[in-house]
Parts: C-alpha cells; sequence; structure tokens
C-alpha cells in the first residue's frame, strides 16, 4: 500500500494559509478598529483574570484554517495505491511491427476499394489492419508479459516487457506510419531489439512474433545472426508474412487544379518468404502467411496456443482507494463548527 497524490501540484495552495493565518492573528495586517465608547477605568480592567470565552476566542479563526487546508489537500485527490506482486500463469512475448513505407498496401480488391470509397470511408492499409490486429490479441491477454518493437530503416523499442495493457493499448493507438523513417526494413535489427528486451527474462518460455510484408532492407544486422543469437538464448521467432502476393494497391497523394486528392495505384514490393522461412526454422519456430487480418488475428492466437503457460512474477496496481472525501467531510464540519462558534457562544457584540 502506497500513498501519492493524483494532482500533486495544487499542494502548491498550502502557501496561502500562512499567510491568512498572519493576516487573522496579527494585528498590524488587519484595518485599525475604533472603540465604540471610551471607558476611564482601564486599570480595573487589567485587573480582571480573561475568561473561558476570552480565551477560545482565536478558536473560529483556527477551525476556518484548518478546514481551508483540509479542502486543499482534497482537491489534490489523495489516494492509497495498493500494488501487489502477483505470481500469474503467462509468458513473455516481444511482437516486431513493420513501419516500411509498403506497410501503406491496401490488401483489397480493386471493386472493394470503390465500395468503401463510396460509402465515404477510407479502406485500411497493412498497418492500420496490424494494429487492429494487435490491440484485439492485448485485450484477449491476462497474465502474458508483452513487449514490442517497431522498425523500417531501423528498430526502436516502444514499450519494454509489462502488464500494463491499458498503456501499451495507448501507445499502440498512437502510431501511426511515418513516426519513423520508412525507407528500410530492417528485420535483423528488429530481432535483435527484441532479443535484448527478453535477455533478462526470467520466464520459461520466451516468443518473438515478427509482423512484416516484405524482404531485408537495409539495417546492419544479419536477421539470420539475430536469429542465431534469439536460439542462444531459448528465443522462439514466429515470423507472419502479412498481405496479398502480386501488385497491390497503394494511396498516393495527387496535386491537381482542385487541389491534394487520393489516387490508388498498382504497385508490387519485393517478398522474401524463404528467409523468414530460415528464421523460424533456426530458432524453432514456424513461419505464416496472413493475407488479411482475419488470418493474422488467427494466426497470432495459434501460435501462443502451443506453448503451456509459464509462471512469472509482475508487480500490477489492484486497486486505487480514494481518501479525498475523507478530508472534504472534515473541512466541512470544521467549517460548520467555526460558524456556530462565532454567530453563538463566541459572538461578539459592538
Amino acid at each position: 500500500m502506497s500513498f501519492s497524490f493524483a494532482h500533486p501540484w495544487v499542494l502548491a495552495l498550502l502557501i496561502l494559509v500562512p499567510a491568512l493565518a498572519a493576516y487573522l492573528f496579527m494585528p498590524r495586517f488587519r484595518r485599525r478598529q475604533v472603540a465604540p465608547f471610551r471607558f476611564s477605568g482601564v486599570s480595573l480592567l487589567k485587573q480582571q483574570k480573561p475568561g473561558i470565552k476570552s480565551r477560545l476566542q482565536p478558536l473560529p479563526d483556527i477551525l476556518f484554517l484548518a478546514a481551508i487546508t483540509l479542502l486543499i489537500v482534497a482537491m489534490a485527490r489523495p489516494q492509497n495505491v495498493e500494488v501487489q506482486e502477483v505470481e500469474v500463469e503467462g509468458i513473455d512475448i516481444y511482437l516486431t511491427l513493420d513501419m516500411s513505407g509498403s506497410m501503406r498496401a491496401i490488401d483489397q480488391s480493386d471493386e472493394e476499394v470503390r465500395e468503401i470509397l463510396a460509402r465515404g470511408k477510407q479502406p485500411d492499409d497493412r498497418f492500420k489492419t496490424a494494429v487492429s490486429v494487435l490491440e484485439n490479441f492485448i485485450k484477449s491477454r491476462k497474465y502474458d508479459r508483452i513487449g514490442m518493437v517497431v522498425f523500417a530503416r531501423d528498430a526502436y523499442l516502444q514499450f519494454p516487457l509489462t502488464l500494463d495493457y491499458n498503456t501499451i493499448l495507448g501507445m499502440l493507438a498512437d502510431l501511426d506510419l511515418g513516426d519513423i523513417d520508412p525507407a528500410g526494413t530492417a528485420i535483423g535489427n528488429a530481432i535483435g531489439r527484441a532479443v535484448a528486451g527478453l535477455q533478462k527474462s526470467e520466464a520459461r518460455t520466451k516468443v518473438l512474433i515478427l509482423i512484416t510484408d516484405g524482404d531485408r532492407r537495409g539495417g546492419n544486422i544479419s536477421p539470420t545472426v539475430a536469429a542465431d543469437l534469439a536460439k542462444k538464448l531459448d528465443i522462439v521467432v514466429f515470423p507472419i508474412l502479412v498481405g496479398r502476393d502480386g501488385p497491390v494497391l497503394v494511396p498516393v497523394e495527387v496535386r491537381g487544379l482542385a487541389g491534394k486528392s487520393l489516387r490508388f495505384q498498382k504497385t508490387e514490393f519485393p517478398v522474401n518468404p524463404e528467409l523468414l522461412q530460415e528464421i523460424a526454422d533456426i530458432t524453432g519456430g514456424e513461419y505464416y502467411r496472413a493475407a488479411d487480418g482475419k488470418a493474422l488475428q488467427t494466426q497470432i492466437h495459434q501460435i501462443l496456443d502451443r506453448f503451456e503457460r509459464d509462471r512469472i512474477k509482475g508487480s500490477a496496481d489492484l486497486r486505487k482507494h480514494e481518501l479525498f472525501h475523507h478530508f472534504a467531510i472534515w473541512a466541512i464540519v470544521l467549517l460548520f463548527a467555526q460558524m456556530i462558534l462565532r454567530y453563538t457562544y463566541l459572538r461578539t457584540y459592538p
């Protein structure tokens, strides 16, 4: 159990409390009051001992300051976060997603694309389809730790192994083609980055799912060398080649007299299923071919169904207990008590 504030910056308002206390309790900060009548026998008043009522005169101001303090703390939203290390059944998975320029291709026929455009929509390209499949895959997980590498001309760690699926989904939703240089398909670099992320994993089962639509182009690490390294660390690689065979439609932005418009042209991208098959053979995995999103989703689940779940440990936030209402309730109680005292028992008369 740990204590924290959802909005800790609000606590900066507490600096107002000492200033308000100085105004309430230091006469030089207040407007000088003129006595409503004169009394000549001041010495007689000095002989009188102050009573209980006189001693309690500062109490309403003290209650007011305490209430303001509690209200500021309540606005900062104090919370108790219950964090528990749980031992769960799962495997460690690294996803490697191709973000090269060829992922803009659309694996649908001309007629299907025309029908989609006629409805005022845009057809999904390979990248959007892959992201959608991965989102559904992550939502179906419960105990598997997942990490991710994205690659094109080079490979980059998107997030390390984690059980925080909400964060993973948020980062996936923010991905867009063009976030990294699309001029290349550095398959070897992608495998190398993912292997580095799995290197310290204590799970008995470590899986690397490689999603790509093309041949190796660029990168300073050979895919087969990276696969050999994965094998040494008992990491099983499952390459999935996405997309249809032959020419496919690719959106192209065209400038004309009426401004920019989107056109679709036929393009064929080089593929190398033999390389992906070799990577799978080296690591003891299996090579898959997915022509569309439905096939990709089916094959990802088939990969995981091959393995027994290993026991791993991970920290998970079980729940957050909001505490602000306790502070707010006590603040209201103190304000109410302050008003009752000020206008009843401790009321002053001119």
